[in-house]
């Protein structure tokens, strides 16, 4: 007996991977080279990062070389603003700009240490040749100081003009024309040298010396001065000597050399810095070329093996299912792809699939025989079901005309009983109706008697009030009569006043008359509250009673009320059971039509049964003649 498909899964293959690339999936190999691209692409933004960093700080190195440049320039403006004005500001400035151009070599020489850069120790000259000239301007300085101080008054100069005037009043002392006329030209030899100090300049002022030597100084009157002013004359031109008398000379001499040397060696270092520069760039690119190479390289490798890896892999899969396909239909045959990548479980996946194909076509194989004896089987049970059929057709026909007289029954009851309960529902409204009426004549009457309650409190208010009232009146007559007395008292006053009191007897006697009005009517006012409260009693007890004949009409009408409750729930009782049997025999109708028409419908049915099994007998020769084509079909397979 068939029992149904049964599948069949394959075992997972035992085959290892031969290849170390197989132990991965095709996810985790692309994973992976994104993972190493994403590296690689850090590794070489940081490597151009600390290139590009490393560039910036021999830039910085050739900038502060170039203001080293600057500063030593101005060193030497100063310099020569010194020279020229021999003013102590300039070497307050200069040195300020020389410990500036000393910190910032320093820096330069920390900058190229840690860079690397072999310079054959030139900083080290520059600084020193930079201290050198430090100190030459320092021995400028102090000659310079010594020869025409601003500050001081034992300069050279100061002394030789002091010497030259004690010799210019020597001079005029004696009264001699020709000593005069020499000392003048003496004189003018002097400023000339003062003013333009050379080795020309001192050869004439020593000739135009040893000529007044010549002519005056054996008078003894000027003999000691003149030696004074010579040796004096002396000093400043040996100063001026060590000074120098051109700036190739003297410590002028020694200064411009050594500043010289410094300029040259700065320069040197700049051209130096700026080809270390130059060099590291080119290494720079030279290494990110590389860098980047090996990382293109690396990755370029990587894709071709697992790109190589996976096409064989493809290729393997797509020719065995290329020779399951087209070959004979064996579906024995099984790929066992090894490795744990997506391709392998694509072939797990087709050799399960071909597994249950197999199984498959196995089941349908059964079935087909099974379907053989099931159909001749088939064609004879509808031989007998079309008998039987019919005969069920013509019992059905009988009992349909039997329900059917039934059904015409019922529905006499039910209309029977939904008349009485139409009259039943019409008793159970008018009663309803009857206790409404009632009820609101009960709560009208109840409000009346609320209503009775409320007046009978306000009068009893209105009571009080005219007690107020009468309270406030007898203050009033007290009043009066007190402003009565007043005005009697006045009026005596007045008369015993005479002619002065007349006026005052006259407002006495309005006041008296005004008093005598007031107590006039408050009396009368006391007369009507007094009637009013006598009314307001008979009021009250008139209410009052009214008030017992409404609250015993009130229960009357409750009695009332209960009364047609009672009788309300007796009719809602017949009501119900009206309703209970109207719906018994509207059931009992439902249910009598339902017969009728499931027999008209069994009826129907026997003979749509009869033609279906005509159709059946029929399907069983179609079933026949496709089960020998199943047969055909499933022979073209190797199972």
């Amino acid at each position: 007996m068939y029992q149904g498909i049964q599948t069949q899964t394959v075992p997972a293959s035992d085959t290892k991977p031969t290849n170390l690339l197989d132990r991965f999936s095709i996810k985790t190999k692309l994973l992976t080279i994104n993972i190493i691209l994403l590296i690689g692409v850090i590794c070489y933004g940081f490597f151009e990062q600390y290139s590009l960093n490393n560039m910036h700080e021999l830039e910085l190195a050739s900038v502060e070389n170039a203001e080293a440049e600057i500063d030593l320039l101005t060193l030497r403006r100063h310099e020569k603003d010194f020279i020229a004005r021999h003013d102590i500001k300039y070497q307050q400035r200069f040195d300020q700009t020389f410990i500036q151009l000393t910190e910032r070599l320093t820096q330069l020489d920390e900058r190229i240490t840690a860079h690397g850069l072999s310079l054959d120790g030139r900083m080290s000259t520059i600084s020193d040749t930079l201290q050198q000239y430090g100190v030459k301007f320092q021995q400028l300085v102090a000659q310079i100081e010594l020869i025409d101080s601003k500050t001081s008054g034992e300069s050279l100069i100061n002394k030789l003009t002091a010497s030259r005037s004690e010799l210019r009043q020597s001079v005029i002392n004696l009264d001699n024309l020709e000593a005069k006329v020499a000392l003048s030209e003496l004189m003018e030899k002097d400023f000339h040298y003062l003013a333009y100090p050379s080795e020309q300049t001192e050869l004439e002022l020593s000739q135009s010396l040893q000529t007044f030597y010549q002519q005056f100084a054996y008078l003894p009157r000027l003999q000691s001065v003149f030696n004074n002013y010579q040796t004096d004359l002396v000093n400043l031109f040996k100063a001026n000597i060590q000074l120098g008398l051109t700036p190739n000379l003297g410590i002028r001499g020694d200064l411009r050399s050594t500043v010289h040397t410094t300029e040259q060696e700065i320069l040197s270092l700049q051209g130096d810095i700026e080809s270390s520069i130059l060099l590291a760039a080119d290494k720079v690119k030279m290494q990110l070329h590389i860098f980047g190479g090996l990382l293109a390289l690396i990755l370029s490798g990587l894709l071709m093996l697992i790109g190589r890896n996976i096409l064989g892999r493809i290729q393997s899969i797509q020719s065995m299912m290329h020779d399951i396909a087209q070959g004979n239909g064996d579906l024995t045959a099984r790929m066992n792809a090894s490795g744990n990548d997506e391709l392998a479980q694509l072939a797990n996946s087709f050799d399960t699939f071909t597994c249950k194909l197999h199984n498959l076509i196995k089941d349908v194989a059964s079935a087909k025989d099974v379907l053989d004896h099931s159909a001749s089987m088939s064609t004879q049970a509808a031989s007998k079901s079309m008998d039987n059929a019919e005969q069920q057709k013509i019992e059905s026909e009988s009992v349909a005309t039997a329900i059917n007289e039934l059904v015409h029954t019922s529905n006499e009851i039910t209309s029977n009983i939904e008349q009485a309960a139409v009259s039943a529902a019409n008793m159970k409204d008018a009663s309803q109706l009857a206790r409404d009426i009632t009820q609101q004549a009960s709560a009208s009457m109840q409000t009346l008697s609320g209503d009775i309650a409320n007046s009978q409190q306000l009068i009893e208010q209105l009571e009080e009030q005219s007690r107020q009232i009468n309270s406030v009146i007898s203050t009033i007559q007290g009043i009066a009569e007190q402003t009565n007395l007043l005005a009697l008292n006045a009026a005596i006053e007045a008369a015993r006043a005479g002619e002065h009191g007349r006026g005052f007897a006259v407002v006495a006697d309005e006041v008296r008359d005004l008093s005598m009005k007031t107590d006039n009517s408050t009396r009368q006012i006391e007369s009507t509250i007094t009637n009013l409260s006598s009314q307001i009693h008979t009021t009250v007890s008139i209410m009052a009673a009214s008030q017992e004949q409404a609250e015993a009409s009130m229960q009357d009408t409750q009695q009332v009320v209960d009364a047609i409750d009672s009788v309300n729930q007796q009719i809602e009782e017949l009501f119900n059971m009206n309703t209970q049997i109207a719906t018994a025999s509207e059931e009992q109708s439902m249910v009598s039509g339902e017969i009728d028409r499931n027999i008209t419908h069994i009826a129907s049915l026997a003979s749509d049964t009869y033609n279906e099994v005509q159709d059946s007998v029929k399907y069983s020769s179609q079933v026949q003649e496709v089960n020998q084509k199943l047969g055909s079909l499933v022979g073209q397979f190797r199972y």
